[in-house]
């Protein structure tokens, strides 16, 4: 009788103590996180008349540009940012002084990786930075996020390279990442090409890599905002390295977003923003989706986005399709601040 009795009391015991730690968690730690939710600043949805965007290809499938999304991620919360770079044009002088000086460490550390240390060799003007030298010239705008990495020699590819082929490429990407993964201290190098058409119906390949994440967080922060992108001259030479790594150090906060889905229904809604003056109909077709950042220079914060490619009914006379493109805003509605 008395072992029953212990052991009817130890069970109630654990059962009590297993309700305690659930209202701990409910009441504390639950707690927390909806208040850090209801902190949350308001975000406002910009609409930036100074960007222009569309697309050409003969079909959907011929755009693509390495965005490492996919519509099966599981992702609840993604980071938003202040884009300081816009953010330290109004600054006052003393804080833009300091701008300057981080500009300045930024390019001296770049360019020692690429055996460049004459730091007297530095000039200014009103809005560069330069940096030059035997081998490269380096230039970066003070109020921009780009390193422009000029070779005054340019460099031939080891190997035969035909720009109008993807495997050829593709080659190009992985023999540039390489090379230079080290002079930019990314661990581990992913490839982004892109494929785009221009009006006249002619193929072009960008050649973009990013700095690979060990989450998924991370691989489409770095996509975004550690890149770089290899330019090719008219002799299939390397002549250029454009290096963006972008200032994220102004946290807004992790907002919750919401799914392709319930995008879809805010462009049905009409509550997008579009750059290319079009305005969106029910009977148009959705083509493609991407979870993007909005991450231009006119963008005042970096915000998830949805990103949808619509095909418009017309057709050139060469075949070509005509994709206009609306972004939905990817944090859930009540954070957003409309215009």
């Amino acid at each position: 009788m008395f072992i029953f009795q212990k052991k009817y009391f130890v069970a109630l015991a654990s059962i009590f103590l297993i309700c305690c730690m659930f209202l701990f968690y409910i009441v504390f730690l639950y707690k927390d996180k909806k208040v850090d939710l209801l902190c949350l600043p308001l975000l406002p949805v910009e609409k930036n008349e100074e960007e222009t965007e569309s697309y050409f290809a003969y079909d959907i499938s011929e755009l693509y540009d390495g965005n490492p999304w996919k519509e099966e991620w599981n992702i609840e919360t993604l980071p938003v940012f202040y884009n300081t770079e816009l953010k330290n044009r109004t600054q006052k002088d003393k804080e833009a002084k300091s701008r300057i000086q981080y500009k300045r460490e930024f390019l001296e550390q770049v360019a020692k990786k690429f055996g460049v240390t004459k730091k007297d060799s530095i000039i200014y003007d009103t809005w560069n930075i330069f940096l030059e030298s035997k081998a490269y010239s380096f230039q970066m705008n003070l109020y921009q996020d780009v390193l422009c990495i000029k070779l005054k020699e340019p460099i031939t590819l080891p190997f035969s390279y035909e720009p109008e082929r993807k495997e050829q490429a593709e080659k190009a990407i992985s023999y540039f990442m390489d090379t230079y993964k080290d002079y930019f201290d990314w661990k581990e190098a992913e490839k982004a090409l892109s494929c785009w058409y221009d009006v006249y119906g002619k193929k072009y390949f960008s050649l973009y890599a990013y700095e690979n994440g060990d989450t998924l967080e991370e691989k489409l922060l770095q996509y975004h905002f550690n890149r770089a992108y290899f330019k090719m001259g008219e002799k299939n030479e390397l002549k250029a390295i454009f290096f963006r790594k972008t200032d994220l150090s102004e946290k807004i906060g992790e907002y919750p977003i919401i799914t392709t889905e319930q995008a879809k229904q805010l462009l049905y809604s009409q509550k997008y923003s579009s750059v290319s003056g079009n305005t969106f109909l029910q009977n148009m077709t959705l083509v493609k989706t991407e979870l993007v950042y909005k991450d231009s220079i006119y963008d005042s914060i970096f915000m998830p986005c949805y990103k949808f490619f619509v095909q418009l009914p017309e057709e050139k006379e060469n075949g070509l399709r005509h994709y206009d493109v609306y972004y939905i805003p990817a944090i859930q509605e009540q954070y957003l601040k409309f215009d």
